[in-house]
């Protein structure tokens, strides 16, 4: 098991922002793309979130293009990031994986699941791979996390989230 496997994701509201763009306009298909960012005192934060092509026929499927991949993992070196993950969305469906998504999760690397009700953002979930077995993880929304490189130690400890998703049962808070 990674020791990162379950660390928190950590989002710029522009990544949701773009994410639910792109989900919403590609509904009732799925979009996605690819999460790439860094390892910060123990949270994954993704410092860019990029919109690849769903080459899957099918609507409730993805399946992303193998070359924006591989465009992204080119770039990684040279900018110092790593691939996080992926990122896919749930149009009008949980924001849980389907039994298609946990046979295709990529060990080491975070499903980001983004539900979209009729154009709204309803809920955002993370999972990774931990045993064999996809589990969720939390995610956070950072409004400091573009303005600059280093959140705040404790900006998601205990009492000190700046905004946090908790599941299609809780809301968005600030």
């Amino acid at each position: 098991m990674s020791l990162l496997a379950q660390a928190p994701l950590v989002l710029a509201p522009a990544h949701v922002i773009r994410l639910t763009r792109a989900s919403v306009q590609t509904a009732p298909r799925e979009a996605c793309g690819v999460l790439l960012g860094e390892v910060v005192r123990g949270e994954r934060q993704v410092r860019r979130l990029t919109i690849g092509k769903n080459l899957a026929e099918e609507p409730d499927r993805f399946f992303l293009d193998p070359v924006h991949l591989m465009r992204q993992a080119e770039h990684t070196d040279a900018d110092g990031l790593e691939i996080l993950g992926v990122w896919h969305s749930h149009p009008d469906q949980p924001a849980s994986p389907s039994r298609l998504d946990a046979e295709g999760s990529q060990p080491g690397w975070t499903q980001l699941i983004a539900r979209v009700d009729d154009g709204v953002l309803t809920d955002l979930k993370a999972w990774d791979t931990v045993d064999g077995e996809l589990e969720e993880s939390k995610v956070f929304m950072d409004p400091s996390l573009e303005a600059s490189k280093d959140a705040p130690a404790s900006a998601h400890g205990p009492g000190g989230s700046l905004a946090r998703w908790f599941s299609s049962q809780g809301p968005l808070e600030a």
